[in-house]
């Protein structure tokens, strides 16, 4: 495989762990959030090129582990944090190699315009921290980060089906990326309810189109659907067990593998 195949390849690894996040439009009360310890799994021979096209790669594996965190500071205002704070990849090529570290994070807020309604509409703003061992920072491919500061809003809207135990989410954003990467559009819909007492079922669509790209994709350019279900097992009232699977589709620049994930959740 070719020096700059496996470049993109590690960098859309990268990229995948970061935009499984999708919250809706309902903010917290002053005092009270939800918190997530979550790991991920992501193995790959596969690549989306940036034509669309898969290829063979060399066997890629990462595992991330990350806090989601949402608290509500005052009313109609929630503090918002994706932190992954370990993870570990390695690749086959030279003889398993294996690179340690933090990731990027994404820390923000957002803020409740339309609330207390069956229907609620909110503003996320999200600042990307650029953390992460980038490839700017080491040669041999296996970085954590991807070295830049970005920038995305997002209108979110979420509906109660109240007196069924359910809910609807969607969310409109715009990522305001850096010159080696396009701005991107990214979109997304939910749908969730109560199965009994313990259990909760979601299932969602997400999507990034990439701005500007003319047909011309470069290996930093990025577009993707990516759809999967999640099962919350509550072991309480305000605890429980989380698992879930994405799986990406009609892609440009994307490993072509599912995203695993595992974790505890907690609300306040």
């Amino acid at each position: 495989m070719s020096k700059s195949i496996f470049f993109a390849a590690t960098l859309a690894g990268f990229i995948l762990q970061t935009c499984t996040v999708f919250a809706g439009g309902w903010t917290h009360p002053k005092g009270k959030g939800y918190f997530k310890l979550n790991e991920q799994v992501i193995k790959s021979n596969s690549y989306f090129q940036p034509s669309g096209d898969r290829i063979d790669i060399t066997n890629q594996s990462r595992y991330t582990t990350s806090l989601y965190g949402e608290f509500g500071l005052v009313e109609r205002f929630t503090l918002v944090g994706y932190m992954p704070f370990y993870q570990r990849i390695s690749e086959d090529r030279h003889g398993s190699d294996t690179k340690t570290g933090t990731g990027d994070w994404e820390l923000g807020a957002r803020i409740g315009l339309l609330t207390n309604r069956a229907t609620v509409v909110s503003l996320q703003v999200m600042a990307g921290l650029p953390l992460g061992d980038s490839y700017t920072d080491q040669e041999v491919g296996l970085f954590t980060g991807d070295g830049e500061f970005n920038q995305l809003f997002s209108l979110q809207v979420g509906h109660s089906l109240w007196p069924t135990p359910g809910y609807l989410k969607a969310e409109i954003g715009f990522n305001n990326r850096e010159s080696d990467f396009s701005d991107e559009i990214r979109y997304a819909v939910e749908a969730g309810f109560m199965v009994g007492e313990r259990v909760g079922v979601s299932g969602w669509i997400r999507g990034v189109k990439a701005i500007g790209t003319d047909g011309e994709w470069t290996r930093n350019d990025q577009q993707y659907v990516s759809f999967g279900p999640e099962v919350n097992f509550y072991l309480t009232p305000d605890a429980g067990i989380t698992a879930g699977v994405t799986k990406y589709s009609g892609a440009h620049n994307v490993l072509d593998a599912p995203a695993w994930d595992i974790g505890l959740f907690m609300k306040l």
